[in-house]
């Protein structure tokens, strides 16, 4: 009998979880039954009805919580009194339709819950009925009810998410406590059923890519695709796009194929409408030149599909082109489904898609103001709206409408956004359109208006921004009792705005203190750092913004720059393999790279380095860098991984030849190329060479006041005489004729040089020496031209 009743507290916890039943269980208990069918608001009241008064008149309302599991048995009435304030919660900010009146006992707890819930820097103020929130969370934390239902801990990841959404700033308290407790699903027997454990993986990922943690969220995302059986492939076909297109062409879709059965879905009927576009020239499809075979897909399928969009869509920039690849995975989610939080969710991403193109913005915008009247239309059923929901990403209500007025905005209604934008409290935006209305002034007034009402720390920030006056920030601090980040951060940009970034500093560095996963802010605190030249400091802040944000290669580069100010060039050398992954077309990156890479002895990603600075600026001319490779490679010096740097001769020489074929006037570079192309030891790069270093002579000696420098004579003596060895090594074996040429042609060389710097008196030793051992090459080279001169 236990076992038995074990059982059905199991398939109880599975249904409650997706949200519908999947397998024959009947009598199923009152309670879960009103959960199933939607009836959240009547679960709460009839479950808590023997502690209404209680939660009306008591302490507070863990205790309430934790007493009555305590000297009560009742625990399926615990968990479904948690799961329906929690879907209710949803209901009234996610899913709709919108309800008006209040649970008048729980509405005495609402003060109680924005304290518990607002973290220090407060909730979003468009949040409705936290009271809700607060009590699910309360419930699916106590550890008796965790016990005896271990579910608990999938709902309160589900519920801590939901808080995280319900915030202005995302938490790193909160983003850690929900990350473990991922590990603690993971390991729950519940999902031992195929269904739940697609559903964990998917809400994971959902989480993870909330927080644009792309890495952890593919790991969720991949596990999911292998477990459905889904193959995902993007395939070109011959097709149209236009209506007065002639010839078909290629034109990107989503191949989906499946090894597997769908899973069990349930339909909603009244789903969200996708509005036509109506442009005169795009067609509303791409009509394909061949029937594109479909996969039936069920709602579990196509939610991994819409993950994956919100995945590519993170992980790559922001460009049309980009766009246009992942649109085929939005497309088929569009056209396919029948689950009510999908369709809602990837019509809001194609608002978001279509935002920034002329031709398609205005469906975007009118299709969020139909979205919008979705939200509140009473057909589609409350609990159908539920399904999947934790899985499919949908954001809250108020985002959609903050949309709608950016969309407005963009089409130049800006009255119409300004009041949507007062409306959801966004006074950010609000000073935007102030300020494009020429009304500035008004964005402080009306700030000053709300803070009259209610003051919150969020309203003192913004007031601080709009008047530039920094005791406001002072104010909101002590009013969030000296622990709000966002204080911090606005106070910290205000002095970083002005370039003022000694003051800036510790304002921002107490702002990630208090809140670690704030992006823009480690990123601006790196930033600040370097530039009062706190390199600790620096590197620090950009090795936490990386670990947040792997894709911007000017924070790698920076990175890289601290690690080299503090003498750390291996780690810096890392960071700027990183900084060219992010950025593959930015020469100063590739430059970075190479410079360290030669301090380190990494020879071969120098030759790379250069030829990719060289694909992308044409000529470059680093005589430093070159002439330590050419060293390393003249003496087989071992470079970095212990391999010696000869073997790298020709790929040098290939380097050499290109830099060649665009810099031709540079004596170092010849004189460099003819050292190495001796090394291969043959006579004809012997000749080479001579052929060279008479081109790095005729360069060096162009400008007529090269003997007025000592160190430009030097060179130049130096450079005969390598020139002269070369010319006597290249004229033992050949032909007399072209014998007498060559010396020939180093004899003047010599010549003009000798007389040269004879003239200026140099009273210099090592000139001195250079002269003689020049003038001795002359004479052995006058020699052996006597010795082969025709004779008459």
């Amino acid at each position: 009998m236990a076992l038995l009743t074990s059982q059905i507290d199991e398939d109880v916890e599975v249904q409650l979880l997706l949200n519908f039943s999947i397998s024959e269980v009947s009598d199923l208990p009152h309670n879960v039954s009103g959960i199933l069918n939607g009836q959240y608001e009547d679960t709460i009241n009839n479950e808590l009805s023997a502690f209404i008064e209680e939660v009306r008149n008591g302490d507070s309302l863990e205790e309430i919580v934790n007493n009555g599991l305590s000297r009560t048995d009742a625990h399926l009435s615990w968990l479904c009194a948690g799961v329906a304030s929690l879907l209710h919660f949803v209901q009234c900010n996610w899913t709709g339709p919108g309800i008006d009146n209040d649970i008048d006992w729980l509405k005495t707890r609402r003060d109680e819950a924005l304290k518990h819930l607002s973290l220090h820097d407060g909730c979003n103020v468009n949040v409705r009925r936290p009271e809700l929130l607060y009590l699910s969370k309360t419930i699916f934390s106590n550890a008796d009810l965790q016990l005896k239902y271990r579910s608990c801990v999938w709902w309160l990841f589900r519920a801590s998410l939901l808080h995280q959404h319900a915030l202005d700033e995302d938490s790193g308290v909160l983003y850690e406590e929900t990350e473990n407790l991922i590990t603690e699903i993971n390991n729950l027997n519940i999902l031992e059923n195929l269904l739940c454990r697609l559903s964990f993986h998917l809400e994971a990922a959902r989480f993870y890519l909330h927080y644009r943690r792309v890495q952890n969220s593919e790991k969720h995302l991949e596990y999911a695709q292998i477990t459905a059986g889904l193959r995902l492939n993007l395939e070109g076909a011959m097709g149209k796009r236009t209506k007065y297109q002639q010839e078909e062409k290629a034109q990107l879709y989503l191949k989906v194929e499946m090894d597997k059965d769908t899973f069990p879905s349930v339909d909603c009927e009244d789903v969200p409408k996708s509005l036509t576009l109506n442009d005169e020239l795009r067609l509303e499809h791409i009509e394909f030149l061949e029937h594109m075979e479909e996969t039936k897909l069920g709602m579990v399928e196509e939610a991994i599909i819409l993950a994956k969009y919100d995945e590519l869509q993170l992980c790559q920039p922001r460009h049309k082109l980009t766009d246009e690849e992942i649109r085929p995975y939005l497309t088929t989610v569009i056209e396919s489904t029948k689950n009510w939080s999908l369709k809602m969710t990837s019509l809001c991403y194609r608002c978001s898609l279509e935002s920034d193109d002329k031709r398609t913005v205005e469906r975007s915008m009118m299709q969020a103001e139909s979205l919008l009247k979705d939200y509140n239309d009473v057909r589609a059923p409350v609990a159908r709206r539920m399904d999947l929901f934790f899985a499919s990403g949908m954001r809250p209500v108020w985002t959609l409408k903050e949309k709608l007025a950016n969309v407005m905005l963009s089409l130049g209604l800006v009255k119409s956004a300004l009041e949507i934008f007062t409306k959801l409290g966004l006074w950010e935006d609000v000073i935007v359109c102030y300020t494009v209305l020429n009304l500035k002034h008004k964005a402080a007034e009306i700030i000053e208006q709300e803070i009259s009402k209610k003051p919150t720390v969020k309203l003192w920030c913004l007031l601080g921004d709009a008047t530039e006056d920094v005791s406001h920030y002072e104010v909101a601090w002590k009013l969030s009792e000296e622990r709000s980040s966002r204080v911090q951060k606005h106070w910290g940009f205000y002095y970083f705005a002005k370039k003022n970034y000694v003051e800036a500093v510790p304002h921002l560095k107490l702002s990630v203190e208090l809140n670690n996963i704030q992006e823009l802010v480690w990123f601006r605190l790196g930033y600040a750092a370097l530039q009062i030249e706190d390199w600790k400091l620096a590197a620090a802040a950009y090795r936490h913004y990386c670990a947040l944000e792997q894709s911007t290669f000017e924070a790698w580069n920076n990175l890289a720059k601290a690690y080299i100010k503090l003498g750390d060039k291996p780690r810096a050398w890392k960071s700027l393999q990183d900084a060219i992954k992010c950025n593959y077309d930015r020469w100063e990156v590739w430059d970075n790279l190479m410079v360290v890479s030669i301090d380190l002895g990494h020879f071969s990603e120098v030759i790379r380095c250069y030829h990719r600075i060289l694909d992308l600026k044409n000529s470059h001319s680093d005589v430093q860098v070159l002439q330590i490779l050419t060293n390393a490679i003249t003496n087989n010096i071992n470079d970095a991984d212990g391999n010696p740097a000869s073997r790298l001769l020709q790929n040098s020489l290939e380097l050499f030849g290109r830099i060649t074929s665009n810099t031709v006037n540079n004596p170092d570079i010849w004189r460099m190329y003819a050292e190495l192309v001796v090394l291969r030891k043959t006579d004809v790069d012997e000749e080479k060479a001579a052929h060279y270093l008479q081109q790095a002579y005729r360069f060096i000696t162009s400008d007529p006041k090269w003997c007025h420098s000592e160190d430009t004579t030097l060179n130049v003596l130096e450079l005969c005489c390598n020139l002269a060895q070369t010319y006597l090594r290249c004229a033992t074996d050949i032909a007399v004729v072209k014998k007498r040429k060559m010396l020939g042609s180093a004899k003047l060389s010599l010549q003009g040089v000798v007389k040269k710097v004879k003239e200026q008196e140099w009273n210099n030793t090592n000139i001195t020496q250079q002269l003689m051992k020049v003038a001795e090459y002359l004479a052995s080279i006058s020699n052996e031209l006597e010795q082969i001169k025709p004779t008459e």
